[in-house]
Order: structure tokens, then C-alpha cells, then sequence
């Protein structure tokens, strides 16, 4: 028996005799251990502090949160089997998946058991417009792809190369074809496209060849963040340095821990900055700090609010899963901690878009954008 159905029998016993006040049990899926556990974590520590917050302020129903962690492994099959274990065990709904991949795996199974899935940064438009029991606190990532395609031609760079992790391949397409379209609309044109698995592993150096064949000014690079300050390290180990340009998925603080000094000057496309202002972020970002010993990331945040929007709703349906579907459709405009934001519909949201690079080893706003 795993460390997972060990502690979902825990709380099964627990919950047998607990009477009125027995939590209301919330799963969390996503990669806590690998290489792109920057993800997992920060997310499940996100949703842990909203937890502890709705708790302090006596809970859903009179009753309290209680979050069930599960590791989905960053595959397909372990997505499937987490969350499989985690309705099983009594979870209301399902917090996850971090990436598009393991949300697409995972997703008909909670359909089939009538469960509800919220991702804090499931991105891909795949999933856009459909009323089903998805829903989302993140926007697509094709408008990040068509802003940073515009601004690529602003620099003036009018050779790019792309380079993708299939291993995610509807969230890598989706947004390296927004990029494309808006790329050869103000003029630009693609000139090489590398394709690779982050389990299997990537040839840089094999990417910077293609790139100086066939004159590429710059690198588009959709992928995690341990990969791409790999990239970034290869470019400094050749004395190559093109331009990095990504969508928010490596924009983690692992990047800055991993990348050092040969990641300053990436630009990403993101709706999440560190350099928030927000009274509502600044309070958060402190009691994530105090909590967990380092800054949040985009994942943290997108989780917490994926987390307050889900009891908002659990308090609508006296903390039940019947009828949370429903409920989240209709829980109208949140405040947020990163910006004030509704779902529609269809569970999707929208955000602003703005530019964020690295300067001096810190996250910063790119100037004049």
C-alpha cells in the first residue's frame, strides 16, 4: 500500500466518527517529485495557505478544508491514477493538474465519475469554451503567444527558431502557433523548428546549430524551467547569445536557482508578475514567505485563488460536490490575489497580458511594455 492510500485510509477512519464536523476533503494533483516538481509544489503550497486561510475563518459549511496531496508523477497514467484514488477517497474536487498534458489525461476520468476539476495553470486553448466540468483560473496561452509574437518584430528580430517540449504538445502547439501567426503578420519569418522530449532529454547544442544554419536571431522556447536554463547555459558555455523568448511555464524562481547569471535577459509573456502592487498580492506573498520560506511563483498564486473560488462555490452547496459545477459557473467576480477575475460559463477566465525578463538575477517588467 502507498504513502498516498495509507493516508486516504487515514482520513477515511477519521471521518467515519467525526459526526457534523467532518472536513470537506479537497485533492490536489500534480508533479511533486522530478524535474518539473517547481510546479507541483509551489501549487500545492498555494493551495495549502488558502486552506489554512478559509479554515482560519471558520471553514465552508461550518465545516473545515482538508487537502489531499497526490503526485501525479508528470505522466499521463499517474495523473489518472491520483486522481482516481483521490475521489475515491471522498475529494469534492480535484485542484490540477499543473500542465495541460496531465490535465487532458485525467480529465475524462473525473468526467466519468461525475467529479469537478479546477487548474490553477492548465493553459491550453483545448479546453476553451466548453461547458463541462472544467475550470480554470489561468487564461489560454495564445494571447501570450501573440504578444510575445509582436514583440519579437518590435525588436526588430525577423528570423526566429522555435524549439518545443512534446512531452506537453497541446500546450507547446497551441501557444507556438499563436507566436507563428502573429510573428509572420508583422513580417517575421520561422526558420527552424526543434522539437524534443524533456524525459528523454534535449540536444542544445543541436538546437544553437540549427539556429546558426539557418540565421536565427532568437530562440522560442516553450518548455519547463530546468530545461530552458539548460538552454540558456549551453548558449553561455558556446559564447552564443540569442535572445530567449517563453510563455509563463518556466517563468518559476527554479529557473533563477538553476540558470544563474546565463538566464538574465529572458523575456516571458505571463499575467502574473512579482512586482504586483495589489494590497490583496503583497499580503499574500508575505504569508507565503513566512509559511514556506521563499517567494511565491505563478503556480502558488494561481493555486490559492484556485482554492478560494472553489469554497466560495462549496459554500453555495454546503460543502458538497453535488451541484459544485453549477456553483463555480455562477460565483461571479472574485477579488483575487493577483487581480480581480470572474470564470464565465464556460470556467474560463481572462487576464491582462503583459512582458516580464530577468535582470540581475530578479524578475522585472520589461521596459516600455
Amino acid at each position: 500500500m502507498g504513502w498516498l492510500s495509507l493516508l486516504v485510509l487515514g482520513w477515511l477512519v477519521l471521518a467515519s466518527g467525526c459526526g457534523g464536523d467532518d472536513p470537506v476533503l479537497l485533492g490536489f494533483s500534480g508533479q511533486l517529485t522530478g524535474s518539473h516538481a517547481d510546479l507541483g509544489v509551489q501549487g500545492r503550497n498555494g493551495a495549502t495557505l488558502a486552506v489554512e486561510a478559509v479554515n482560519a475563518r471558520g471553514g465552508v459549511a461550518s465545516r473545515p478544508l482538508r487537502l489531499l496531496a497526490s503526485d501525479d508523477g508528470d505522466t499521463a497514467r499517474g495523473a489518472i491514477d491520483a486522481d482516481t484514488t483521490l475521489l475515491k477517497a471522498g475529494a469534492v474536487a480535484i485542484i490540477g493538474h499543473m500542465t495541460s498534458s496531465q490535465t487532458l489525461a485525467a480529465l475524462p476520468v473525473v468526467a466519468a465519475a461525475g467529479g469537478v476539476m479546477i487548474s490553477p495553470t492548465t493553459a491550453t486553448p483545448e479546453l476553451s469554451g466548453k461547458k463541462d466540468n472544467f475550470f480554470r483560473v489561468i487564461p489560454s496561452n495564445e494571447a501570450w503567444g501573440v504578444a510575445l509574437g509582436r514583440y519579437a518584430a518590435r525588436q526588430g528580430l525577423a528570423r526566429v527558431c522555435l524549439a518545443g517540449d512534446t512531452d506537453n504538445a497541446s500546450y507547446t502547439d497551441s501557444f507556438q502557433t499563436a507566436f507563428e501567426q502573429a510573428f509572420a503578420e508583422a513580417g517575421g519569418e520561422l526558420v527552424c523548428h526543434y522539437s524534443f522530449s524533456s524525459s528523454r532529454g534535449a540536444d542544445w547544442g543541436a538546437l544553437l546549430d540549427q539556429a546558426a544554419d539557418s540565421g536565427g536571431q532568437a530562440i522560442v522556447a516553450t518548455a519547463a524551467a530546468r530545461d530552458v536554463a539548460a538552454l540558456a547555459q549551453t548558449m553561455t558555455a558556446r559564447n552564443t547569445r540569442l535572445p530567449l523568448l517563453c510563455p509563463t511555464w518556466p517563468y518559476t524562481r527554479e529557473i533563477l536557482a538553476i540558470g544563474g547569471r546565463s538566464v538574465d535577459g529572458i523575456v516571458f509573456a505571463t499575467s502574473y508578475s512579482e512586482e504586483n502592487d495589489r494590497p490583496e498580492f503583497r499580503e499574500f506573498a508575505r504569508r507565503y514567505r513566512e509559511r514556506f520560506g521563499w517567494p511565491p511563483s505563478f503556480a502558488a498564486a494561481y493555486a490559492y485563488e484556485a482554492v478560494t473560488v472553489l469554497a466560495s462555490a462549496l459554500s453555495r452547496t454546503g460543502g458538497e460536490a453535488r451541484g459544485l459545477g453549477p456553483a463555480l459557473a455562477a460565483t461571479g467576480p472574485q477579488t483575487g490575489v493577483i487581480s480581480p477575475f470572474a470564470l464565465d460559463e464556460s470556467g474560463d477566465v481572462a487576464r491582462d497580458t503583459f512582458l516580464v525578463t530577468i535582470k540581475d538575477g530578479r524578475f522585472t517588467s520589461v521596459a516600455g511594455e
